[in-house]
């Protein structure tokens, strides 16, 4: 099981070593750390944290649609 973490508006450190678009409208990074975060993608190309999923720590090197 996975833990979900919601924040405010200032998302937490998050080194990307992974990234997936989906959509156009949502943005799926993953960390060196082992956490995954979902980002909203404005019209004006601003970038909004949505979801940080955490709960291991094993590098995430890939991401994809499944």
């Amino acid at each position: 099981v996975l833990p979900i973490v919601l924040w405010g508006r200032r998302a937490p450190t998050h080194c990307v070593s992974s990234l997936l678009l989906v959509d156009g409208a949502v943005i799926v990074t993953g960390c060196h750390d082992g956490q995954i975060c979902l980002w909203d993608l404005g019209p004006d190309l601003q970038i909004n944290p949505r979801a940080l999923l955490f709960g291991h720590t094993a590098s995430v090197t890939c991401l994809s649609k499944a």
